[in-house]
Order: structure tokens, then C-alpha cells, then sequence
């Protein structure tokens, strides 16, 4: 009989240890959730010493990536580097490394904006650069460069969904979020 009374025992105090220690991980929990909703409000309501200095950076990078986004539109990007007399190999290299040098130099502003923001970036460049060489390879590269801004000009015109215009789209929307949120 004592065994029993043991198992009874070591039962009662099993039970006693685990609804004390669920107790506790509720508590603890629900203290934790009391926390983080106090400091959500407070963060709302004051926002941090570093946002004001933040916002400023975040909205200049997005202007930097909307300038970098309207410079390497094919009509801005022919209209800036096509000079009399290239051929279309010399115009194709001109646009393609220009291109490159400004998406090299707005690298860092990756940092102040959403990763979607600076994908859309990212992949423009990319179609830009794609399109460039597919309208290139159609050409003689012993032509002169305005058939290649000709036929450049033409396919952009063409396109309805122009990924530098949905880049700029997101870019615009994401910065007039961060407005609303700042003021």
C-alpha cells in the first residue's frame, strides 16, 4: 500500500508542477504580449529620434531610383548618349555602359527602400539592357546608330507593361506610403 500512496504521490505533484509551470508560461506570455503592444502604441505616438532622420534618406532614395528609372528610358537614354556618326555597335556599348555606370552609382540606395522596390529597379536595368541587345543582334552593326534609337524607340512605344513603368509605379506608390506615414 505505501508504493501506492508514493505513485499518488509523485501523480498529485506531477500535476501540482504542471499547472504551476503552464500558470507561469502564460503569464509570462501574456506579459510578453502586453509588452510589444505597449511599445507598438509608444513607437506610434512617438516616433523614434532616428525616424526623423530615416524618413528624409528613405524619400531621397526613392527620388535617386525615379531619376535613375526616367534616365534609362530608351528615349532619354538615346536622346543622351547618341552622337553623329556612331554605328550601331558603338551606340549599342554607349547605352549599355552608361546604363550600367547610373545603376551602379544608385547601388546604395537599395538600402533605404523595399526589397520589391529595388527588384522592380533591378529587373528594368535588366530589360533595358535585354532589349538593347535584342534590337541590336536584328541590325547590321555596321548601320548607323539612329536605326538602332529608330527601332529602339519603336519596340518601347510599342510595349504596354514597359518594366521601367511598372518600376516607377511601385517606387512612386512606396514613397507617397512613406509621406503619409511621416506627416
Amino acid at each position: 500500500m505505501s508504493q501506492q500512496y508514493i505513485y499518488i504521490l509523485l501523480g498529485a505533484a506531477f500535476v501540482v508542477f504542471m499547472i504551476v509551470t503552464i500558470r507561469d508560461w502564460a503569464l509570462q506570455r501574456r506579459n510578453y504580449r502586453n509588452k510589444t503592444e505597449d511599445e507598438k502604441s509608444q513607437a506610434a505616438a512617438n516616433p523614434s529620434p532616428g525616424h526623423d532622420v530615416v524618413l528624409p534618406l528613405q524619400l531621397q532614395a526613392y527620388e535617386r531610383l525615379v531619376v535613375f528609372m526616367e534616365r534609362i528610358k530608351p528615349e532619354h537614354l538615346i536622346a543622351r548618349v547618341n552622337e553623329h556618326g556612331l554605328r550601331v555597335r558603338d551606340l549599342r556599348m554607349l547605352m549599355i555602359h552608361s546604363l550600367q555606370a547610373e545603376y551602379e552609382h544608385n547601388l546604395s540606395q537599395q538600402i533605404y527602400v523595399s526589397p520589391g522596390a529595388w527588384q522592380a529597379v533591378s529587373n528594368a536595368k535588366e530589360q533595358v539592357v535585354s532589349l538593347i541587345n535584342a534590337v541590336t543582334e536584328k541590325l547590321s552593326p555596321e548601320l548607323e546608330g539612329t536605326a538602332l534609337a529608330k527601332a529602339l524607340l519603336e519596340v518601347t512605344f510599342q510595349e504596354r507593361d514597359f518594366p521601367v513603368t511598372t518600376a516607377l509605379g511601385i517606387l512612386n506608390d512606396e514613397a507617397k506610403k512613406l509621406l503619409r506615414r511621416g506627416s
